[in-house]
């Protein structure tokens, strides 16, 4: 159940959690982290502080300002879409957390923070290192159940890709030489769907409250 929120506005993660979860996710989702264009264009203000508030409440959870702004400067994310995509990062949570396979052990978090802080060092001033971690192992989980869920469920037949070679002018002239590239996009495709779907689960049987929305626009 959603409380004053407007479809056009509920923005899902489903594209980014989906392109990383392979098998080797964690090396990819942190590359598809600083592939995005307007990632940290603005530089984190020096001596800048937080007023913490509540930005919403997600089935009785309180979802604060200051995780919102980190999600927003580690995606680069206008505020608006800060908040909707921290909604739906968190409720992928809950779901996730429940499982005992989806658990984030602790060489994982460290591999994934250090690829993180290597590629874009100065996310440790704009996020600073608790900040980071936190949101690494929610995505850490998130990926992980997307894994376990939805990744065994893919199938792809060997006539779809064919027809999807057929049906792709800039395709090679080679349908040997292409396939596995047209299987593996495919199945990216068919995985966006499931996850995506999942999201609008999630969403329709969810409680969210907006709060303190009028009071303005989300802090740097």
């Amino acid at each position: 159940m959603l409380s004053n929120a407007s479809p056009s506005r509920r923005v899902t993660e489903s594209r980014y959690l989906s392109i990383s979860a392979r098998p080797q996710f964690f090396g990819s989702f942190v590359l598809f982290l600083l592939a995005v264009p307007s990632l940290f264009a603005q530089p984190a203000q020096a001596g800048a502080t937080t007023i913490e508030r509540v930005m919403a409440v997600v089935d009785g959870h309180p979802l604060l300002l200051s995780d919102v702004n980190d999600l927003s400067r580690l995606r680069g994310l206008e505020p608006e879409a800060a908040l909707e995509a921290a909604i739906d990062e968190r409720l992928m949570f809950f779901e996730a957390s429940r499982l005992t396979q989806t658990e984030v052990l602790a060489d994982e978090e460290e591999r994934a923070l250090g690829e993180l802080l290597e590629k874009r060092p100065i996310l440790g001033e704009q996020v600073g290192e608790p900040g980071l971690r936190r949101i690494l192992r929610r995505q850490i989980t998130i990926l992980k159940y997307v894994e376990f869920r939805f990744r065994p469920q893919l199938r792809v037949s060997d006539q779809e890709v064919r027809a999807a070679f057929e049906a792709d002018p800039a395709a090679g002239a080679s349908f040997e030489a292409e396939k596995a590239k047209i299987r593996e996009r495919l199945e990216r495709r068919a995985l966006d769907e499931r996850v995506e779907a999942w999201v609008r689960e999630l969403r329709g049987r969810a409680e969210v409250r907006y709060v303190d929305r009028a009071s303005g626009a989300l802090g740097p």
